[in-house]
């Protein structure tokens, strides 16, 4: 299984450069990354190569961290690629609640991060002709 940690965070200087020094410090690579911000508050989203570490050594540094499942696809560097999963999984009725995505070391195609509550999202993916990531591919690619 797939996990991203997200950490909520004071939207102050210096609060990004803890957590990657945190991560830094327990030799935890960070594989991507997305914030959001809403006002006084920000909510960073971590995709790290050791999940379960990261989010102890968060918690002991007094931070407020959730792990969360997700799914990953491939989908290719093109205009229109993201649009035909898209249309793939609102044809299934899929609510995607998080999603960003990162371009993969060929340059030709990217990960598709995805955190739904969807039952089955592996099958539903399968159905459509879309494989899920495997985590160490997605961790370690």
């Amino acid at each position: 299984m797939l996990y991203h940690l997200s950490v909520f965070l004071e939207n102050n200087p210096g609060k990004l450069e803890k957590i990657t020094k945190i991560l830094a410090d327990n030799k935890i690579n960070l594989r991507a990354m997305s914030l959001a911000s809403t006002g006084d508050f920000g909510v960073m989203k971590l995709l790290v190569d050791n999940h379960d570490k990261a989010y102890d050594v968060l918690k002991q540094n007094k931070l407020a961290v959730t792990k969360r499942q997700i799914v990953a696809v491939v989908v290719d560097n093109v205009a229109g690629s993201f649009n035909i999963l898209l249309n793939k999984l609102t044809a299934k009725n899929v609510n995607i609640e998080d999603c960003y995505g990162f371009l993969l070391g060929d340059g030709k195609t990217a990960a598709i991060v995805m955190e739904t509550e969807t039952e089955n999202i592996e099958g539903i993916l399968k159905d459509i002709g879309v494989e899920a990531l495997s985590a160490e591919k997605v961790y370690k690619y």
